[in-house]
């Protein structure tokens, strides 16, 4: 019995520390970015990555990723992040977590500080004991389109008349 107890109690625990694994990356990537800390940021990606940004079409493996971070921190500064997770799983070494984000930036090269609002999707992978992402995703809505102008129309003409 008392066996059976400590299997199911290391068992919880085991799930437990997993599951943690998606939280403390994402927590990991927010305290990276807001100390401008590109190899920080780096080096939370497996070396195959793939990055989905809002600026760009793609960044894959260490080296675009890495160039990617420095664009983007480069010229600004994240004043705040914050991620608001809507969803969390994990299976053995595989994890995902999707949710919104809140990110203020500051341009480094002066102006108004903005704050970007979108969603983003992550999976990540377990390797050694360490969680890396495979796959990040971050993007912002498409503004609504302005309403359509109402037709112009052409001034009424009198009928012509027929001789």
């Amino acid at each position: 019995m008392k066996r059976a107890i400590l299997f199911v109690a290391g068992g919880l625990f085991a799930v437990s520390v997993f599951a943690q694994g998606i939280k403390d990356l994402d927590a990991a990537w927010v305290k990276a970015a807001k100390a401008g800390d590109v190899e920080g940021l780096v080096k939370l990606y497996a070396p195959t990555a793939v990055t989905y940004m809002p600026d760009e079409m793609r960044a894959k493996g260490t080296e675009e990723i890495r160039a990617s971070f420095q664009k983007f921190l480069g010229a600004s500064n994240v004043k705040e992040m914050t991620l608001t997770q809507d969803f969390e799983t994990t299976s053995g070494n595989l994890a995902a977590s999707s949710g919104t984000f809140s990110m203020t930036v500051e341009p480094k090269g002066g102006g108004a500080a903005q704050t970007m609002e979108g969603r983003y999707s992550s999976v990540a992978v377990r390797k050694g004991g360490k969680w890396m992402y495979v796959s990040d995703h971050a993007s912002m809505p498409i503004p609504a389109a302005a309403p359509a102008a109402a037709p112009a129309t052409a001034p009424a003409t009198a009928p012509t008349p027929i001789p």
